[in-house]
């Protein structure tokens, strides 16, 4: 995750409940972190536009200067909106979200939020294309705003689950939400529109009972994501649940673990592109590929002038996949 920094101003107002609601932020820092609370008021609420692009702020309104509050000396800073922001970490005590918070947020990579946030306005992540991760501060067991989240997000998408551990947060687990389309067609001269779903990132954000992720259901889908989706997508699919196998069958590891030992190549190159040496090593400790494949994978990282990748990779095919000794018995077939 990105270090956030907190906001040197912040335009707010206060609620009925004696809460703030946050309209506007300056910071020196395109990654903010909001304060748990203004003036004795706990920050719970972002008002419609508070990030976008566009201005909107009320007639009235207080103004908290952070920098003269912290004894920090004063360094310029920018609005944290549109295409400047690319991060947001939300206190424990934020439980609403407004309109349009975040709309057109091109450069927006990431959001973390805790588990009291539980009402999303409308459409809040329109335009933030760029948005692939959310960091989500409680147990992938408890009841969280996930699920209202990734209603506001029909292209990929990595929730991560992240629980205190003696003050530090560590990652619990992850999970993975394909890319979907809706499509509207006009069925009738009076504009009436048949909506159509394609994609099994709509059926994996379906997959909650009672605010908690159902991985009963979410395991479900791989079926028809084999049939349907990209040899890529499906990859994502498998290594994320074997990765982190929360409620994890068996049976469905089994095949989780056949599609990532056809299709390996694909899913290494996703990884290499992306310099997760964790994962690769993970697939090579629990030998999820072939061993045709890796040579082809130590081939890709040298590719990519992925040095240290390389080099790991190397140490790996050593220890987990090496050559077999030739017996004074066995001879070269002709």
């Amino acid at each position: 995750m990105n270090i956030h920094s907190l906001p040197s101003q912040i335009f707010w107002e206060k609620t009925k409940k004696n809460e703030a609601r946050i309209l506007r932020i300056y910071g020196t820092s395109p990654a903010a972190e909001l304060p748990v609370q203004i003036e004795g008021c706990p920050v719970t609420e972002l008002a419609d536009y508070c990030f976008a692009s566009d201005c909107h702020l009320p007639e009235h309104y207080c103004i908290f200067n952070a920098q003269k509050e912290t004894n920090s000396t004063f360094s310029a800073s920018a609005e944290l909106s549109g295409n400047y922001l690319q991060s947001v970490w939300l206190p424990d005590t934020v439980v609403k979200i407004g309109n349009y918070v975040f709309y057109n947020c091109k450069n927006l990579r990431q959001i973390s939020f805790g588990q009291a946030l539980s009402s999303i306005g409308s459409d809040i992540f329109m335009n933030c294309h760029q948005l692939h991760q959310l960091y989500i501060r409680s147990s992938v067991s408890e009841k969280t705003g996930l699920q209202r989240m990734l209603f506001q997000i029909s292209w990929d998408v990595e929730a991560v689950f992240l629980t205190d551990d003696n003050g530090s947060c560590q990652k619990e687990a992850a999970v993975f939400y394909p890319e979907y389309f809706e499509l509207y067609d006009e069925i009738a001269p009076a504009h009436i529109f048949g909506r159509s779903i394609s994609g099994e990132g709509f059926r994996a954000r379906q997959s909650f009972k009672d605010g908690i992720i159902d991985f009963h259901q979410y395991d479900k889908i791989f079926k028809k994501a084999c049939a349907e989706e990209s040899a890529q997508t499906v990859c994502m699919l498998a290594f994320y649940r074997l990765f982190y196998p929360k409620d994890l069958s068996l049976q469905n590891k089994i095949q989780y673990e056949n599609y990532i030992l056809a299709n390996g190549k694909i899913l290494c190159q996703h990884l290499i592109r992306n310099r997760q040496l964790d994962a690769l090593c993970f697939l090579f400790q629990q030998k999820l590929l072939s061993g045709q494949s890796v040579p082809d994978v130590l081939a890709m990282a040298v590719q990519a002038g992925w040095r240290e990748g390389s080099a790991a990779i190397l140490r790996w095919k050593q220890t987990c996949y090496p050559d077999k000794k030739r017996t004074r018995y066995e001879f070269e077939d002709f």
